[in-house]
């Protein structure tokens, strides 16, 4: 499943969930750092976001 996110600079990019390996708060800006195998890569989304997309991707997976 693909994930479009903003990064850091505002440029839209579309980021394969199943490569993600981690996800956390970055800083006090309420960035988010997604960790894959190609590196990090900040986004301006809250962990909260991206975590209710992957959730809904294994249950669309599992059924």
């Amino acid at each position: 499943m693909w994930l479009e996110l903003t990064s850091e600079n505002d440029e839209k990019i579309f980021a394969n969930v199943d490569q993600f390996v981690v996800i956390y708060p970055a800083n006090e800006d309420k960035l988010t750092k997604v960790l894959t195998p190609g590196g990090p890569i900040m986004v301006k989304e809250p962990m909260a976001f991206i975590q209710s997309k992957l959730e809904a991707a294994v249950a669309r997976s599992t059924h």
